[in-house]
């Protein structure tokens, strides 16, 4: 398969939707993608995401902030290529220059708005067979919600082919946070980002932001983490059952901590047809679909007044 065009992609007009203290941006344009995530407190507002300031970008060169949908796939899938359930070989496009699929299709799009009230946002995104190679064609949406946690997203994935469809999903957060802490019973061993198989080491429970940086795939996670920021605040993330798999990413020097909910591993396609188990595939049927979600609760105290709340 030939290389993608790098399509510009417009994160304006954003959308906002909030519920008593928090605030979440969405731009349906731009991969439909959250640009910022925030609280207000007595003391100012807290960013729990890096926010996003620009207003558009190279689809192929995102900012390193927000928070984006991955569908039908999360992370990468080897050269580009992997075989699908009937055996039929399958090619993706990517960018110049990009050796391997990242991230699936969801983040370079623009997503349709299905509907916008005070404190919740729907959007679809429709992918047509063999568009960017992937043989089956989908349709993906999103619900974000604000509420009075936080924030709840959720997201899924109908099989509209006439054939059992691999997929994958998750969140790919980047939150201003400088450390998280969660339970994993299995760490991937990794060559450059991507998966080869479980390492016999056992998980980190805690991953602070780390000058050198790192990348590590977990899997037989809780579904729950604590994120601890600076200030001493802590955001509570619950991915439930549906996402087993995460990703912890610490580029080095980056500003930013990502803790990424996923279905499976990266590289999680070529894995499975190599017979390895635990990595997190689903196979869907025609007609059928998948469904994951996230919620992001702020912890907000009690002896803590919103901005603008009254004496």
């Amino acid at each position: 398969m030939g290389p993608r065009d790098v399509v510009a992609l417009a994160a304006e007009p954003r959308l906002t939707i909030a519920s008593g203290p928090h605030v979440i941006e969405v731009a349906p344009s731009a991969g439909g993608r959250i640009t910022r995530f925030a609280t207000g407190f007595a003391g100012g507002l807290q960013d729990w995401l890096v926010p996003i300031t620009l207003s558009g970008w190279p689809a192929d060169t995102w900012p390193k902030g927000g928070s984006y949908p991955l569908v039908p796939f999360s992370n990468r899938v080897r050269d580009a290529r992997f075989p699908a359930p009937d055996g039929e070989r399958v090619e993706l496009s990517t960018f110049p220059g990009m050796a391997h699929a990242l991230h699936g299709f969801g983040q370079y799009a623009a997503w349709q708005v299905e509907r916008h009230d005070a404190d919740c946002i729907v959007m679809r995104y429709v992918h047509r067979e063999d568009e960017h190679g992937w043989p089956w064609p989908f349709e993906a949406e999103q619900v974000i919600q604000a509420n009075a946690e936080g924030a709840r997203l959720s997201m899924r994935v109908l099989n509209r082919s006439a054939r059992p469809m691999p997929v994958g999903m998750g969140f790919h957060p980047y939150f201003a946070a400088q450390e998280a802490e969660m339970d994993a019973s299995i760490d991937w061993r990794h060559e450059g980002e991507i998966a080869v198989e479980p390492s016999g080491e056992a998980p980190a429970r805690r991953h602070r932001r780390e000058e050198e940086g790192y990348t590590r795939y977990l899997s037989g996670w809780s579904g729950r983490a604590t994120l601890n920021f600076a200030d001493g605040r802590t955001l509570s993330l619950d991915a439930g059952d549906t996402l087993d798999h995460v990703v912890v990413h610490c580029p080095a020097g980056a500003g930013y901590l990502c803790v990424e909910p996923v279905s499976h591993v990266s590289d999680g396609f070529n894995l499975d047809a190599r017979g390895l188990r635990g990595t997190g595939v689903a196979v869907i049927a025609p007609g059928s679909e998948k469904a994951v979600s996230l919620v992001m609760a702020t912890g907000v105290s009690r002896d803590e007044r919103p901005a603008g709340a009254g004496a």
